[in-house]
Protein backbone atom coordinates (compact mmCIF):
# COMPACT_ATOMS: atom_id res chain seq x y z
CA UNK A 1 0.00 0.00 0.00
CA UNK A 2 1.38 3.31 -0.82
CA UNK A 3 1.83 6.23 1.72
CA UNK A 4 -0.17 9.49 0.83
CA UNK A 5 2.92 12.34 0.22
CA UNK A 6 0.72 14.77 2.46
CA UNK A 7 1.35 12.16 4.85
CA UNK A 8 5.00 12.30 4.68
CA UNK A 9 5.71 15.87 3.42
CA UNK A 10 4.77 19.59 4.45
CA UNK A 11 5.21 21.93 1.81
CA UNK A 12 5.45 26.07 2.26
CA UNK A 13 6.41 29.45 0.41
CA UNK A 14 9.68 30.60 3.41
CA UNK A 15 11.73 33.87 3.26
CA UNK A 16 14.63 33.21 1.50
CA UNK A 17 17.56 33.68 3.65
CA UNK A 18 19.78 37.31 2.71
CA UNK A 19 16.91 38.71 1.60
CA UNK A 20 17.87 42.48 1.69
CA UNK A 21 19.17 42.76 -1.94
CA UNK A 22 15.41 40.85 -3.30
CA UNK A 23 13.55 42.90 -0.74
CA UNK A 24 14.75 46.14 -2.40
CA UNK A 25 14.80 44.75 -6.01
CA UNK A 26 11.16 43.71 -5.62
CA UNK A 27 9.91 47.24 -4.96
CA UNK A 28 12.28 49.15 -7.59
CA UNK A 29 10.43 46.48 -9.96
CA UNK A 30 6.87 46.69 -8.60
CA UNK A 31 7.69 51.04 -8.92
CA UNK A 32 8.21 50.27 -12.12
CA UNK A 33 5.34 48.15 -12.78
CA UNK A 34 7.60 44.96 -13.71
CA UNK A 35 6.17 43.11 -11.19
CA UNK A 36 6.16 39.55 -13.22
CA UNK A 37 10.05 39.93 -13.69
CA UNK A 38 10.53 41.03 -9.81
CA UNK A 39 12.99 38.52 -7.67
CA UNK A 40 11.00 36.32 -5.37
CA UNK A 41 11.44 36.85 -2.00
CA UNK A 42 10.43 33.64 -0.60
CA UNK A 43 11.14 29.68 -1.77
CA UNK A 44 9.47 26.87 -1.34
CA UNK A 45 10.41 24.58 0.79
CA UNK A 46 9.88 20.61 1.24
CA UNK A 47 9.69 19.86 4.91
CA UNK A 48 9.32 16.36 6.70
CA UNK A 49 5.90 15.97 8.87
CA UNK A 50 8.69 16.42 11.90
CA UNK A 51 9.83 19.80 10.41
CA UNK A 52 12.82 18.81 9.28
CA UNK A 53 14.23 20.42 5.87
CA UNK A 54 14.21 18.44 2.92
CA UNK A 55 14.63 20.56 0.25
CA UNK A 56 14.47 24.33 -0.77
CA UNK A 57 13.12 25.12 -4.58
CA UNK A 58 14.46 28.67 -5.41
CA UNK A 59 12.64 30.63 -8.46
CA UNK A 60 13.71 32.93 -10.15
CA UNK A 61 10.62 35.48 -10.49
CA UNK A 62 8.05 36.20 -8.00
CA UNK A 63 5.37 34.66 -10.90
CA UNK A 64 7.41 31.46 -10.43
CA UNK A 65 7.62 31.13 -6.97
CA UNK A 66 3.72 31.30 -7.02
CA UNK A 67 3.80 28.70 -10.47
CA UNK A 68 5.97 26.71 -8.08
CA UNK A 69 4.33 26.82 -4.77
CA UNK A 70 0.49 25.85 -6.38
CA UNK A 71 2.11 22.91 -8.94
CA UNK A 72 3.87 21.40 -5.66
CA UNK A 73 0.91 21.98 -3.28
CA UNK A 74 -1.37 20.30 -5.53
CA UNK A 75 1.37 17.52 -6.12
CA UNK A 76 1.39 16.70 -2.24
CA UNK A 77 -2.46 16.22 -2.34
CA UNK A 78 -2.57 13.86 -5.25
CA UNK A 79 0.65 12.08 -5.61
CA UNK A 80 2.09 9.25 -3.37
CA UNK A 81 5.35 10.23 -1.18
CA UNK A 82 7.78 7.95 -3.80
CA UNK A 83 6.31 9.57 -6.89
CA UNK A 84 6.58 12.97 -4.92
CA UNK A 85 9.96 12.29 -3.99
CA UNK A 86 11.29 11.65 -7.48
CA UNK A 87 9.64 14.98 -8.66
CA UNK A 88 10.45 16.91 -6.41
CA UNK A 89 13.16 16.01 -4.20
CA UNK A 90 15.66 13.76 -6.15
CA UNK A 91 18.63 15.66 -7.90
CA UNK A 92 17.91 15.33 -11.29
CA UNK A 93 20.22 13.35 -13.29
Amino acid sequence: MSTPASEVYRVAGEDRRRNGLRWAATVVMGLLDSGADAPSTSEVVIRRVDGSLVKRLKPGSFDDFQTQLTEITDDLHHLDAVPFAQKWVAEPA
